[in-house]
């Protein structure tokens, strides 16, 4: 255990955070120590969440990141841990100054004209105060916490070890595959804990929405950020949490508001394959004339093309009610496999899903209930599906949510609808199209250019013995058949033809013959006829003889 976790002091506070929580009986399930068990007071998902509270800033940004994956975790605590309050203590102002002097080798004098000690946002990793520039440009500083990499680490290591013995001794949790949960938390953590990484992404998002009247992204000072510092355009809005503030002022309208910021995303997703996917109502600030302000690039999702196509036919499909296409389109992701799955009691299940909401209205139907559900039935199937349209799906969730608390009116299907008519009549354009058929083209001269080498390849392994071909002596004759069969087709195929362009090529000959022909192209012209024949005729016959 010694070789696993080097601080005990902190494994002993979460073993008794846990059990304080009612988890004692898992404790024990583990193997390790624990005093007087206590009755479970709350559900296991609200025991969890407020242990994690409990627990401080790498347990909180743990829960949260798990709120956002309904296909790692049952969605009683998808909902729950969403609730996770990103609000903890300031840390002191002079080791803000201390980190900023370390990182941009300036004092904080030497570099703002002004800064104010009371940061205006703390949340788990960093702190943001507002500042302003020798040129009187209005910025806020997002500050990492002292020391929030090793604290972050040393912490892993003990939400690893807990998950190995979860695996090794509670088959029901181990199904969920804790270690592999943990493993992306780090990956996550490490991307976050760099905000060079953020600032990238912020500025892709600006020049995304460059021109945009109705999203605001702040611009990135990248002179004045590092990993640990990032210092940005200071957007003066109202947190969308906090709506109740502007509900009563004039200029305001709640409904395009929450319109401009759904809009905003299905633009993202759909338009430029880059998307914020952590859109909770604090990352998101109204502004004057409706506009929204998006903050906190940490957590973005990718569409390539293909999830672009996949995710538009599983949206339709819950639009319009049509089962097939839902599961389709998630066959075709290539997530599901015959060996891994049961693809009909899947289908079945969704069909169980979307057959009660084929009489209700479109105002009455709610996508995100949609998504989430069978984001649910994926996960009780072990439908492994990618990360970013998990990411994507959360997100429209969230919105919907979002919309529910604050405009009740808007109705997420009404604006999805159109939204997705345009995406397939765009898809459907001949410009579209052709360049699609161009990109397909490419392709396929790259496959036939590579193919002469990679048959040559796949020869030599079998000639080597590396390849092992098992194929009974009954197949191997009705190879030798087919390729016979096929060989006699391809050379009548080529004889028709040339009969055909040989006739075509003398049609002109001034020679006699019979209604302006020639009797030369003409007789190539019946041969090739009588040729035709023939070959569709023992392609029949062959056809009669297989049924």
């Amino acid at each position: 255990m010694e070789h696993h976790i080097r601080d005990l002091k902190r494994f002993s506070e979460l073993i008794d955070t846990l059990v304080g929580q009612g988890f004692g009986y898992l404790i024990r399930r583990l193997h390790l120590q624990v005093g007087a068990l206590k009755k479970r007071k709350t559900n296991p998902a609200v025991g969890l969440r407020i242990a994690l509270e409990k627990l401080g800033p790498t347990f909180i940004k743990f829960g949260q990141i798990l709120s956002l994956r309904p296909d790692l975790i049952p969605k009683e605590y998808v909902k729950e841990l969403g609730k996770l309050q990103d609000q903890v203590p300031p840390f002191p102002y002079e080791d803000v100054e201390k980190i900023i002097k370390s990182e941009l080798k300036k004092s904080i004098s030497d570099i703002f004209r002004s800064f104010t000690k009371k940061p205006i946002a703390s949340a788990s990793i960093s702190q943001v105060h507002a500042a302003v520039l020798p040129d009187g440009t209005k910025v806020a500083v997002k500050v990492q916490r002292p020391h929030m990499t090793e604290i972050i680490d040393s912490d892993i290591k003990i939400m690893m070890y807990i998950a190995h013995l979860l695996e090794a001794h509670i088959p029901r949790i181990a199904a969920y595959r804790p270690t592999r949960i943990i493993q992306e938390f780090k990956e996550w953590s490490h991307k976050e804990l760099d905000f060079r990484i953020e600032a990238k992404n912020a500025g892709r998002f600006r020049h995304n929405f460059k021109g945009s009247e109705t999203v605001i992204i702040p611009k990135i000072f990248p002179g004045l950020s590092t990993s640990k510092i990032l210092t940005m355009e200071l957007i003066e809005g109202v947190e969308l949490h906090h709506l109740h503030k502007i509900r009563n002022k004039r200029g305001y309208n709640i409904q395009k508001v929450i319109k401009n910021g759904f809009d905003s995303l299905m633009t993202q997703v759909f338009e430029h394959g880059f998307f914020h996917a952590d859109l909770h109502p604090g990352n998101i600030l109204v502004l004057k004339n409706n506009q929204i302000g998006l903050i906190d690039f940490g957590i973005v999702g990718h569409f390539n093309k293909h999830l672009k196509d996949k995710s538009v036919e599983i949206l339709f499909g819950i639009v319009e009610e049509d089962i097939d296409s839902i599961v389709d389109a998630f066959l075709d992701m290539g997530l599901v496999t015959e060996g891994q799955s049961e693809i009909e009691e899947f289908r079945r299940d969704v069909n169980s899903l979307i057959e009660p909401l084929q009489k209700a209205t479109i105002a009455q139907l709610k996508i995100s209930h949609v998504l989430e559900e069978v984001l649910d039935l994926a996960l009780k199937h072990k439908v492994q599906m990618p990360v970013d349209f998990v990411l994507f799906g959360k997100a429209i969730v969230e919105v919907e949510g979002i919309a529910l608390q604050y405009a009740p009116r808007f109705k997420v299907v009404e604006n999805t609808k159109p939204f997705l008519e345009r995406l397939i009549k765009k898809r459907l354009s001949w410009q579209f199209m052709s360049k699609d058929f161009m990109k397909s083209l490419i392709r396929f001269r790259k496959f036939i250019g590579n193919l002469p080498e990679e048959t040559t390849k796949t020869l030599r392994s079998i000639q080597a013995g590396r390849v092992k071909v098992d194929i009974e002596d009954s197949d191997i004759k009705r190879l030798g058949i087919e390729i016979d069969r096929s060989s006699n087709r391809l050379t009548y195929g080529i004889v028709i033809a040339a009969l055909i362009v040989a006739g075509a090529l003398t049609i002109n000959v001034a020679m006699p013959g019979l209604w302006g022909i020639p009797w030369v192209s003409l007789l190539a012209f019946i041969i090739a006829g009588i040729l035709g024949i023939v070959l569709i005729v023992s392609i029949a016959k062959e056809k009669e003889v297989e049924q």
